[in-house]
């Protein structure tokens, strides 16, 4: 029998069915995912079974990080590439050596913003996390943790100008174990990323919390400059027992407000915002506008010093 041969429309049609076969195929092996980690051009990623799988990124993902919720699809039984992203209901974003906001942490509830005795607070910082926190509208935590060193002015502080603001405060120490509970009910049912200055003890608190992660490394505070030395390379997401999940990010010794109108800044302090309309003009920067409201609520004890004080530094450093 000879040999049957496939015209051109046979070819085209046969080659058709097989394109959509390979389709529904890929199709089929799509599905949702999850984030754990960044590594280059490679994500960890999490399927809705919790099986995990090292995934190569499409070249038009420009950004992925902790957090994402994204499309992927199996290649072979241990590897996958990411096919898409969802859209992220909040990013969090640090400065690169350029000075570009670059993606930390993504889909993310809430901030957890960790200061201590020691390193030396800095004022002004705290407000920076506090300000980027109402902007992503995030529930935000201020966490003092080594509370065993000397520090009730600093808790003092602490409950009479942010306590009294609404911000949840919890105090911790790597000495005493019990202060644990209280955090981790704070991080209950939440997206958490702990930020602070290098130093405070970020990742020590979260080996505390989650002691069966042996890859959170730690550091002790450097004694030539009291600043922490940068233990964790790359974002990371953990799951908590009680629910929820936290994300390790890189430590941050500055905080990126880079851009954000004054406005924003302005908005980003609770207290302020009844004053802000009140204003005299419309376009007032509320620090040295004739008949700016705020200022006036500085001068009468309605508003503290010491954080309209922050806010000047703030805007007047960052604000666009």
């Amino acid at each position: 029998m000879s040999k049957r041969r496939i015209n051109q429309r046979q070819s085209a049609r046969i080659e058709k069915k097989q394109s959509l076969y390979r389709q529904k195929n890929n199709e089929e092996r799509m599905t949702d995912g999850l984030v754990i980690s960044r590594f280059s051009r490679h994500a960890l990623i999490e399927s809705l079974t919790g099986k995990r799988t090292l995934c190569s990124i499409r070249p038009e993902i420009e950004t992925l990080v902790a957090g994402d919720r994204v499309v992927w699809q199996s290649e072979g039984h241990t590897q996958g590439v990411v096919i898409s992203i969802y859209p992220r209901k909040s990013v969090l974003g640090r400065p690169d050596k350029r000075g570009q906001l670059r993606p930390v942490a993504a889909n993310i509830s809430q901030m957890m913003i960790v200061i201590a005795p020691k390193p030396e607070i800095s004022w002004s910082l705290l407000d920076s996390y506090l300000v980027v926190a109402e902007y992503l509208q995030l529930n935000a935590c201020i966490v003092l943790n080594k509370i065993d060193l000397p520090c009730e002015t600093l808790q003092k502080q602490l409950f009479d100008q942010y306590a009294s603001l609404g911000y949840m405060i919890v105090l911790t120490s790597q000495c005493q174990p019990k202060h644990l509970t209280t955090i981790e009910k704070a991080l209950e049912h939440q997206i958490s990323v702990f930020v602070g200055q290098s130093g405070v003890g970020k990742s020590s608190l979260i080996a505390q919390i989650l002691p069966h992660e042996s890859n959170i490394s730690t550091n002790a505070i450097s004694s030539r400059t009291d600043l922490g030395m940068h233990t964790t390379s790359r974002s990371c997401l953990y799951h908590l027992p009680l629910g929820g999940a936290l994300i390790d990010s890189p430590g941050i010794r500055e905080f990126g407000l880079w851009h954000m109108p004054i406005t924003e800044i302005a908005k980003g302090y609770r207290e302020f915002r009844p004053f802000l309309s009140q204003c005299k003009f419309r376009n007032c920067d509320h620090r040295d506008t004739v008949g700016c409201a705020l200022i006036h609520a500085v001068n009468t004890h309605q508003v503290s010093i010491h954080r309209y004080n922050n806010y000047v530094k703030l805007a007047t450093q960052f604000a666009t």
